[in-house]
């Protein structure tokens, strides 16, 4: 697979840093700041620091004031909010001192500029489409539960193209008592960025993994966009009576690219993530995909820091292992009743899994072994399931 080049433009961000206060913590931020606008920029300086991990930086001097301009919003006595299209530079929060002799203005862009990256294979495709304003307008919502998943038609080559628009999927923890200094109960935000999930998608891709085509991407501070192709198929399940070969062999080298990669996915077997066009399986979203090895947390450093010591390799090829193995139990456990029902179906996964493995690990008995299971078995998912939730 050839290595995706794209075309990047800045555009205006559809959402600032006031946007994600508004919607997550204080829905009246807008009023708050124009009564208190030094003790919110302390604030707000918190929240970007935890939401980009880069501080607020205010100017003075740098862009013209957007007084009388079309979309200047009083908030305060002296505070100013600007999201008008004059300007785009321009845009953020104004606060203005009246004594300072010089530059009595100091401008805060609060994260108004966002980038567009279209792969250059869909270069016909115009950056307007991409915009959320505009592709929201005519999309349909595909899902809106962990996070929004948009579908919609462009003309690319004068061909109708199906795209699917997939928002960051964030967590957004709060605190049960914040210090005094603060102003919102804000704690951590974590996320599933586009960027991530594209390269986790064009990783899988390049080692033989079918996945949907990347069109490109959209990145603000706020929020963001993986733009991908739609894919033309139905769940694998309504073709195990034509194509259970088929499928059990690309599903096990699925799962074995997945593990050399050093990935993991949650639901693995559930199939809501799979398309199967007759021919090829496609693994159609990767948001649940995880690090193979959490939370053992290997020291990989360590283990290629000398190469005369060799027990720490030794000992993580043990882990390696079991994990593989692991995964592999897990997904004939969880195909008893679908996609392996028989003996002979487990066999051509397990074999197909060490093949692709590099394994020999492929005897009858060997594999039985694997396929037989206790009264109470429990799946890494679960395992992780269980502990995320014990105190």
């Amino acid at each position: 697979m050839a290595e995706i080049t794209f075309n990047r433009e800045y555009v205006p961000a559809r959402k600032d840093l006031l946007h994600f206060v508004e919607e997550n913590l204080n829905k009246d931020i807008l009023a708050e700041v124009g009564k208190n606008p030094e003790k919110w920029i302390e604030e707000l300086n918190i929240i970007n620091q935890i939401l980009t991990r880069d501080s607020l930086v205010g100017g003075s001097g740098m862009e013209q004031v957007p007084l009388g301009w079309h979309g200047l919003q009083k908030l305060g006595e002296n505070v100013f909010l600007y999201r008008g299209t004059e300007n785009r530079r321009a845009r953020g929060l104004w606060i203005y001192d009246p004594k300072a002799r010089h530059n009595a203005w100091d401008h805060y862009r609060l994260g108004t500029t966002g980038q567009l990256r279209i792969n250059q294979e869909f270069a016909g495709i115009s950056s307007e489409e991409l915009l959320p304003d505009n592709f929201e307008k005519k999309s349909r919502v595909v899902k809106q539960d962990k996070r929004p998943i948009h579908e919609f038609d462009v003309m690319h080559d004068s061909k109708r193209l199906t795209i699917y628009a997939k928002g960051s999927l964030t967590d957004i923890s709060f605190m049960y008592q914040p210090p005094s200094h603060r102003l919102t109960n804000l704690s951590r935000v974590s996320k599933m960025t586009s960027r991530e999930e594209m390269d986790i998608s064009v990783k899988l891709a390049e080692q033989g993994v079918k996945t949907p085509p990347v069109v490109g991407y959209y990145t603000s501070d706020v929020e963001e966009f993986l733009f991908l192709q739609g894919i033309e198929g139905k769940t694998p399940p309504e073709f195990f009576g034509t194509h259970r070969k088929e499928i059990i062999e690309q599903d096990a080298k699925m799962l074995a690219t997945l593990c050399l990669l050093g990935y993991r996915k949650s639901g693995f077997a559930d199939f809501d993530d799979k398309i199967f066009d007759g021919t090829d399986l496609y693994l159609i979203d990767t948001e649940d995909v995880r690090d193979l090895y959490f939370p053992s947390r290997p020291d990989f450093r360590q283990m290629v820091l000398n190469p005369r010591e060799t027990k720490t390799l030794e000992a993580f090829r043990g882990l390696q292992e079991d994990r593989f193995l692991k995964s592999l139990q897990d997904a004939l456990y969880e195909y008893q009743e679908s996609l392996t029902p028989t003996l002979a179906d487990k066999v051509l996964y397990a074999r197909t899994f060490f093949r692709t493995i590099g394994w020999e690990k492929s005897t009858i008995p060997e594999i039985k072994d694997l396929a037989t299971f206790p009264g109470v078995y429990q799946t890494w998912d679960s395992y992780l399931s269980m502990m995320c939730d014990a105190d």
